[in-house]
């Protein structure tokens, strides 16, 4: 998969899936799936975008989900050939029509475009998936709105995955991913009072601008070398430990030995087991945690068969 934060020039057409894709969620898949489907007669592409300037982000209470190379593997798996991910900058005062005739229609070589029923685009949001749509057949061009995902009842949205992390949800927000939530930020080296209480444990900040979960304790799977190794995963600031004031994901890894610093380990949470607290000592701290251990390995051994 090629990727690139250029708009290129493509000599071959192209079926090209429109959307900020910030989860990458079910219904966000559907979307590219349907482009992927379109090859190998055209090249399927993906354009997105990142906010490179916070005081323009068009979403409300935005945070991301993914980390850029966690985006990138699952739009690789997808099947998608060619990633565009320019920055916000370098196309939001475009008008909708020069939008799509600069982008789509000149750059991209679009022959086929997708998207779901709330896409924007354009200055000021002004383009709608019905004006682009309107321009897509004026040119020649296939399109295809793909209809939202529900489920509950309420469509599938970035937004309620959001809601349901900060809500310490994980189970909930997989069924709307599609998968479990994970991170895969590198492992950092901590103060080591875990190893030398006996619970050796990896580190994981988290980076700025990405969405932190409800703090608190997590049953999680770590994939490493090709296996699952359960997890107990505290995310927040260790309340308990002087100095803990920036926000990790810190795992305690069950029967795991090896030294996995500077690694991007993917975590996956798989559900929450208490809030955060305050030990009145390490000691007592580090009790829980073998009881966190316990709860852990009951939910997390069914899935490992």
């Amino acid at each position: 998969m090629r990727y690139t934060t250029d708009i290129p020039k493509l000599d071959r057409p192209s079926a090209v899936a429109l959307g900020l894709f910030d989860g990458l969620h079910r219904g966000h898949r559907e979307v590219i799936r349907q482009a992927v489907a379109c090859g190998p007669e055209l090249f399927p592409t993906v354009f997105t975008f990142t906010f490179d300037d916070p005081d323009r982000i068009t979403k409300p209470h935005f945070a991301a989900i993914l980390s850029p190379e966690r985006k990138r593997a699952i739009l690789e798996n997808l099947g998608v050939e060619l990633v565009c991910e320019p920055p916000f900058s370098a196309f939001r005062d475009l008008e909708p029509e020069a939008f799509f005739a600069e982008m789509l229609r000149d750059r991209l070589n679009a022959q086929a475009v997708f998207c779901g029923p709330d896409f924007r685009f354009g200055r000021n949001a002004r383009g709608d998936a019905a004006l682009l749509g309107a321009l897509c057949r004026e040119a020649g061009i296939r399109f295809e709105t793909v209809p939202a995902l529900l489920e509950d009842g309420a469509p599938v949205s970035s937004t309620r995955i959001r809601e349901l992390l900060r809500e310490g949800d994980p189970e909930g927000a997989a069924r709307l991913l599609g998968e479990r939530y994970a991170i895969d930020f590198p492992v950092v080296h901590g103060r080591q009072l875990g190893r030398k209480m006996g619970y050796p444990t990896i580190n994981q900040l988290y980076p700025a601008g990405s969405l932190l979960p409800r703090f608190g304790v997590y049953a999680t799977l770590a994939a490493i070398d090709g296996r699952e190794w359960m997890g107990v995963t505290n995310v927040g600031v260790k309340p308990t430990i002087a100095g803990g004031d920036a926000p990790s994901a810190e795992t305690y890894l069950l029967d795991y030995h090896g030294d996995l610093y500077g690694r991007r380990v993917t975590l996956s949470f798989v559900s929450f087991l208490r809030p955060e607290r305050k030990f009145g000592s390490v000691e007592e701290l580090f009790r829980q945690i073998a009881a966190d251990a316990d709860t852990a390995k009951a939910r997390l051994t069914p899935l490992l068969g």
